[in-house]
């Protein structure tokens, strides 16, 4: 069962995100820090699938999640999904 992201704001870009402030990659809070935690793997394979090999930015990449509005479950970690598909997904915790 899939369901739509209806969270705050802070859920999407937690305070000082933009300010490069060090996170726990191994447990980010926020999309934003869940998209700069992807492996290198994780991010290649999404941009070959969700943008036709076209190097995305973060920001691009957090608007097809907005666009896409969907994760798995609305218990952390929040599995969210970057493509409709749910092939490629991000955990906030």
């Amino acid at each position: 069962m899939a369901f739509e992201l209806s969270f705050s704001p802070e859920f999407f870009t937690a305070p000082h995100d933009l300010d490069g402030v060090e996170f726990d990659k191994e447990r980010p809070v926020s999309v934003y820090q869940a998209i700069k935690s992807m492996s290198d793997a994780d991010w290649a394979s999404m941009v070959k699938e969700c943008f036709d090999g076209v190097e995305p930015g973060v920001g691009e990449v957090m608007d097809r999640i907005v666009e896409t509005n969907t994760c798995r479950d609305l218990r952390s970690p929040v599995e969210v999904y970057i493509d409709e598909a749910g092939y490629h997904s991000v955990s906030v915790y």
